[in-house]
């Protein structure tokens, strides 16, 4: 919803709006407007916090998400008790209709509410608490019996808490019996480990400027004769010009030669990434090997598919699906004596034998 839509209704007496309509469309044009840039304003974008679209530029952290989140959304949810789940299933844990009746034009707009797989939903709710260490859904439609029928996901980017109470971008409160609020393990990659990404980005950064200038040239002075700092700054002027428009041939005389200095990419390459992976797969909770990096003096022992993911499935992707079921199993999303958890059978499931059925290691 644009502005102007959001501020109309709010106004008693809107017949001045025609009025206004023309100035309006000449504003909208921002071809007249000078483009600032942060550093213009004194701000060092080194010392802001690290987005999460920042994060995902770091390869390592990238391949992370999208494993632990993938993988975790491909888990079907479904509500048990006891042992045994329960039938039916509640609607909102399969249903693929994307229905949205519960909720009016305005405020899908306002909220930026679109219909949801329940794959999806559940990929960017382990995103939300991954980088975030929170996750907001709302009920659009409720049984007779006051439990939801359906749920969808509300962006990250369009919900906040002020005083305790979780209010869209526009600080007005969600309806309280529609919220149902995940809250993280912890306060997300983001928080806690904001430093190490941030130095993970610089990182990918420097590599980046040694591929594209893998050596750096000196224009060393063989004369005696002093030269002002005007006259220097033109010289590496004149050979940085001549490099772009001459296909890089140079010409210099008795008073001046180029040395050439390589930079040593192979710590920066493969050392210094290889220790920044380490690090991004200890704040994802994951092993090492899953991100293509290596402790030193560890060694890859063969094991079986299901042996892996039931290991992965223990010591990391249950931090997050651990969050997720157990809010989903509060009173008000499903009856006194019911659950809900991820159904991880097939994924655990022994490695099928070629010659015969399925049998464990």
């Amino acid at each position: 919803m644009g502005l102007w839509d959001r501020l109309i209704p709010r106004v008693p007496d809107t017949r001045w709006v025609s009025q206004l309509q023309p100035q309006i469309e000449a504003w909208v044009d921002r071809s007249h407007l000078e483009t600032v840039m942060l550093g213009d304003l004194g701000i060092d974008l080194d010392t802001l916090p690290l987005t999460r679209a920042g994060a995902m530029r770091v390869p390592a952290m990238a391949r992370a998400r999208n494993l632990t989140c993938g993988t975790i959304a491909a888990l079907p949810l479904q509500a048990i008790r006891g042992a045994d789940p329960v039938d039916p299933q509640p609607y909102w844990a399969y249903g693929t209709d994307g229905q949205l009746g519960g909720l009016t034009e305005a405020e899908k707009l306002a909220w930026c509410i679109t219909p949801q797989t329940p794959y999806h939903r559940a990929l960017w709710t382990i995103d939300d608490l991954l980088f975030s260490g929170e996750s907001l859904w709302l009920v659009t439609d409720k049984l007779s019996t006051g439990f939801p029928s359906r749920m969808v996901r509300v962006p990250y980017t369009h919900w906040t808490v002020e005083n305790g109470v979780i209010t869209d971008l526009d600080s007005q409160p969600f309806p309280a019996d529609r919220v149902v609020w995940i809250p993280g393990p912890n306060e997300g990659v983001l928080g806690f480990g904001g430093s190490t990404l941030r130095m993970a980005y610089d990182l990918e950064r420097n590599a980046r400027d040694t591929a594209m200038r893998p050596l750096r040239l000196e224009l060393h002075q063989t004369s005696a004769a002093e030269l002002t700092p005007e006259e220097r700054r033109d010289a590496v002027t004149e050979v940085r010009n001549a490099m772009a428009t001459n296909d890089g041939v140079l010409f210099t005389n008795n008073a001046l030669e180029l040395v050439e200095h390589r930079v040593d990419s192979d710590a920066l390459q493969l050392g210094a990434r290889n220790a920044s992976a380490l690090d991004v797969a200890r704040l994802a909770n994951m092993p090492a090997m899953m991100l293509d990096a290596t402790a030193q003096g560890a060694s890859l022992e063969y094991q079986t598919m299901a042996g892996r993911n039931q290991q992965w499935l223990d010591y990391g992707l249950a931090l997050y699906m651990d969050a997720v079921e157990a809010r989903l199993s509060m009173d008000d999303i499903v009856p006194a004596g019911q659950r809900v958890a991820f159904d991880t059978t097939d994924w655990t499931a022994p490695d099928a034998s070629p010659t015969g059925p399925p049998v464990a290691d």
